[in-house]
């Protein structure tokens, strides 16, 4: 019998690259979301193609294999196809985060796919169509949003699925999207709480309700596993790890999903070239338009090394750490640690410095199956003179 990993096998790598790239072309964006970091750091000065051109190279230098198109809708800059094609053509794994109001007919649907698009991910906040266009802030966003979801389903994209910002307007929610995803037919859903990217916003009071969704999320992954993608990307999600996610690949799959890899395998870059540790923090570590990036890399991977700067504060002593590391690093603006937490920590039903009570095992009662968290990430063409 193979012993399972655990998320501290996963912590501190020795070697550091920007596999994964937060790419944004633009902070344009035709709608307005209640939660978007975006909304105040819009520039008109962004990369010009050329830019972009030099940048998929340096990128790809540096070891990058995967790019997410985020920050603003990037669909609005009439030359997103052709950036895409540059990427493709250096076999990058590409995903889209998108709202839909782009991909109106059948023709952008396939556009995407030829410009090298893997995975497309559709903003849905709400099954409620009237809870959605209030958070995105226009009227008949959730009807664009299923139009385009099911014209990405007639193409032979690889992944078509939803994003899900969550927070209390739809905590109470999170079923019923999952019961969308599987009635229109999406392969994934990403449910992500709000980065609110400000000192003190989070209210604490939520804790304890935010942890029985997590919870939840968490029973549904089992569920489903096999049948539906689920990614949360919070680190939070690791306290959860128990056996009953008992195949590897699978468990190494949702741990790599869920630990934060800002400095040790992920990098942000704004449109008018700031770099950051994710597009969820507003503190830039470099311009690329005054630096190399592999200057810059150096910089960022020193800023955030928990090797050389472990978690401190509340983090001292708890009975997690080696599980979530501190945490969201969107929320470090008191010591290092997870602004979330406060007195009390992620699965633990007591304050720092009590005794954690046992958890309890439950015994599986649904199958096996496969859960594919992390991206299929295309084997490159050998380098000339390989």
């Amino acid at each position: 019998m193979s012993t399972l990993s655990e998320p501290a096998d996963f912590q501190l790598p020795e070697l550091k690259i920007p596999i994964l790239v937060q790419l944004g072309l633009t902070y344009r964006c035709n709608l307005k979301c209640s939660h978007c970091y975006a909304l105040y750091r819009r520039d008109r000065n962004e990369f010009t193609f050329d830019e972009l051109r030099k940048l998929t190279q340096d990128l790809y230098a540096a070891g990058a294999a995967a790019v997410v198109y985020s920050h603003g809708e990037n669909m609005i800059r009439r030359d997103f196809h052709d950036v895409a094609a540059l990427f493709r053509d250096l076999h990058f794994y590409q995903t889209l985060m998108l709202n839909g109001y782009y991909v109106r007919q059948p023709a952008d649907a396939q556009r995407l796919v030829d410009a090298g698009i893997n995975r497309c991910m559709i903003s849905i906040d709400s099954v409620d169509p009237e809870v959605h266009d209030r958070v995105r802030g226009k009227a008949g966003a959730f009807d664009t949003a299923m139009r385009a979801a099911d014209l990405l389903l007639d193409t032979s994209m690889d992944t078509v699925g939803f994003s899900s910002t969550i927070d209390r307007h739809n905590y109470d929610d999170i079923e019923g999207i999952v019961q969308l995803a599987l009635d229109r037919g999406v392969h994934a859903i990403s449910f992500m709480q709000n980065r609110y990217n400000l000192r003190d916003i989070f209210d604490r009071a939520l804790w304890r309700r935010y942890e029985e969704v997590c919870a939840e999320i968490y029973e549904i992954m089992l569920r489903y596993r096999g049948r539906l993608d689920i990614y949360t990307h919070d680190p939070f999600m690791l306290t959860l790890l128990d056996q009953r996610l008992d195949d590897n690949a699978a468990r190494d799959a949702f741990i790599g999903a869920n630990l934060c890899n800002v400095g040790t395998s992920m990098v942000s870059i704004d449109p008018v070239g700031n770099v950051t540790g994710c597009n969820f923090i507003s503190e830039a570590v470099g311009n690329l338009r005054e630096e190399p990036f592999a200057v810059i890399w150096d910089r960022l991977v020193d800023k955030y090394s928990d090797t050389r700067q472990p978690p401190t504060g509340a983090c001292s002593g708890c009975g997690v750490l080696s599980a979530c590391m501190g945490g969201c690093k969107a929320f470090h603006y008191i010591g290092k640690y997870d602004e979330r937490c406060g007195e009390t920590r992620f699965g633990e039903r007591h304050p720092h410095g009590l005794p954690v009570a046992a958890v309890e095992q439950i015994v599986p009662d649904r199958p096996a199956g496969a859960f594919l968290g992390m991206p299929r990430v295309g084997v490159r063409p050998p380098t000339a003179g390989a």
